[in-house]
């Protein structure tokens, strides 16, 4: 039987916040939906199975519990519920680095920035397009605005940031 989900649940011992502080950040970089503050799902692949393996193992090294538990179905509800969520979240950070690339356009006077500021927005652009599991909308007006502040460096110049992302 195959699954469609995983569900990462963990406990973590009272006292510092730095391993809850850790296992968000490591969870949100996947891209995970929280469920609770101790459950988070994500869709199921051999990858994210891994990885929410080895974050158990973690856990368990800092005196907590945690499982990896595969769920088969969710309702239609729930699905909505978990895909409205998580594709909120992506279309803020996509929000964000369009945001960013309009900001570095308008302060550069419509000159082409740095390459090296390109150059980061797409590899952020990139990073969270890995942990857009459900096709957030906010996607194409980030890459409009990367394509935008692109525009004013030579053709080789994009081709060479393209390569590299």
């Amino acid at each position: 039987m195959s699954s469609n989900w995983l569900v990462l649940v963990w406990r973590l011992p009272h006292g510092s916040s730095t391993p809850r502080v850790t296992t968000w950040r490591s969870l949100k970089r996947l891209g995970a939906a929280s469920l609770t503050p101790g459950a988070a799902l994500l869709p199921f692949r051999d990858d994210l199975h891994e990885q929410l393996g080895w974050m158990a193992q973690e856990i368990e090294e800092l005196g907590g519990d945690a499982w990896v538990l595969p769920v088969n179905q969710l309702t239609e509800a729930e699905e909505a519920r978990v895909r409205e969520q998580v594709n909120q979240e992506r279309d803020a950070e996509y929000r964000d680095v369009a945001d960013e690339a309009a900001t570095l356009l308008a302060r550069t006077g419509g000159q082409p920035p740095a390459h090296r500021g390109l150059g980061d927005l797409r590899r952020r652009l990139e990073r969270i397009r890995a942990r857009d599991h459900y096709g957030a909308a906010g996607r194409l007006e980030a890459l409009r605005a990367i394509e935008d502040l692109g525009e004013g460096f030579p053709r080789s110049v994009r081709s060479a940031a393209l390569a590299k992302n």
